[in-house]
């Protein structure tokens, strides 16, 4: 069953968050979505699978020589209830550089982090992992040979973990960091085109776990 977000179901933005509360629910996920930056569509497939779309000239990235700062790029958050490990296949349709589905741990335009599956300046499906305070930095890890990512964020209070894995069994351990966070952060997914008339990002095989890695370097099959 397709559910497809239509108007009357797009609530007022909460000026507190910049978040716009949505009636989509994803199974696995236990809270309620919102969106920042509207998406151009979404829509939740049999309850389980994401699917959105983001415009051309967006973005999330804060240039690291100071000149930019971009959080236009359409993002899907809820706020979890402390440490947690959230994994999904990531899919997208890469045409244009820098077109990206990700997935973001979101507290505000200065601290953020996102884990990208994304067409990279050499024009190949890469991970690539950002993470910013203040200004952010732009890791590229591996190409990836296949037409998708399995990727995962973990947190354990303020220590996160990224990783991917080509198969959602075995799993590489792509970023691990810390942000001094202020207050709770938002976690979720981002689709952004900055270079091109925008991209889909489809997010399928979504699991969630409210509990901390023991190991925040190792993740296995079932956190």
């Amino acid at each position: 069953m397709l559910t497809v977000l239509t108007a009357p179901e797009v609530m007022a933005q909460d000026p507190a968050t910049g978040g716009t509360p949505t009636t989509l629910r994803v199974a696995a996920i236990p809270f309620p979505l919102e969106t920042r930056n509207a998406p151009a569509s979404l829509s939740v497939e049999e309850g389980k699978t994401l699917n959105f779309a983001a415009p051309g000239g967006t973005n999330l990235f804060n240039h690291p020589n100071g000149t930019s700062a971009v959080h236009n790029a359409p993002m899907v958050l809820f706020q979890p209830d402390g440490d947690f490990v959230l994994t999904a296949k990531v899919t997208a349709d890469l045409k244009a550089v820098y077109d990206v589905a990700a997935l973001v741990i979101y507290l505000d335009a200065d601290l953020w982090a996102k884990l990208c599956y994304e067409n990279s300046v050499t024009r190949e499906a890469t991970v690539v992992s950002v993470v910013t305070r203040g200004h952010s930095d732009d890791c590229n890890s591996m190409p990836v040979p296949d037409s998708f990512a399995y990727l995962a964020v973990a947190r354990k209070g303020r220590e996160f973990a990224f990783h991917y894995s080509p198969d959602g069994r075995n799993w590489r351990l792509i970023r691990h960091f810390n942000l001094a966070l202020a207050g709770e952060p938002k976690v979720g997914f981002a689709v952004h085109g900055s270079m091109g008339k925008g991209t889909r990002g489809v997010f399928s095989e979504i699991t969630f776990s409210q509990t901390a890695l023991e190991r925040m370097r190792q993740l296995n099959a079932t956190p």
